[in-house]
């Protein structure tokens, strides 16, 4: 191989490697640390209101009006399921009742409340039975587990 040839491959190939370098390295080397790019809460622009004048450069208030209309439909809800969660949600304040022949928990894994007969249990059942028509008829028997 001649040697002339030789030179000018190494040179041409130097080149392109510290071409190579100088791209991989001239990135980098630029970039100053910068602080994140912390938004003020202010300028944010909330989902239920609306702009209705751009922020100033004197650092101003802008006014929102709430918005209207959210894209819900409001359905009304019938009046037998306000009365079920009405009743549902006093009987957990009142969690957990020990009277007489039963107890009466709550277990939120399953949504529902556990009811431990105490004995005789048939006598138990009857008592609970009754008592629940008397005070939680909107709370139906799948409501409670009973054991």
């Amino acid at each position: 191989m001649n040697n002339s040839n030789t030179k000018i491959y190494l040179a041409i190939s130097g080149a392109l490697i510290f071409l190579f370098i100088l791209i991989i390295i001239i990135p980098f080397s630029k970039r100053t640390p910068t602080q994140d790019d912390q938004s003020n809460p202010t300028d944010q622009v909330f989902p239920t209101s609306v702009e209705i004048n751009p922020t100033l450069s004197s650092g101003e208030q802008t006014e929102s009006v709430p918005a209207d209309f959210t894209g819900a439909i409001e359905e009304p809800i019938p009046q037998q399921i306000i009365d079920t969660s009405a009743q549902k949600r006093d009987l957990q304040e009142k969690i957990p009742l020990d009277l007489s022949l039963f107890s009466i928990d709550f277990d939120y894994d399953q949504d529902k409340f556990i009811v431990t007969l105490k004995d005789p249990k048939e006598q138990a059942q009857k008592e609970f039975d009754s008592w629940r028509t008397a005070n939680y008829q909107g709370l139906e028997v799948n409501q409670f587990i009973i054991k």
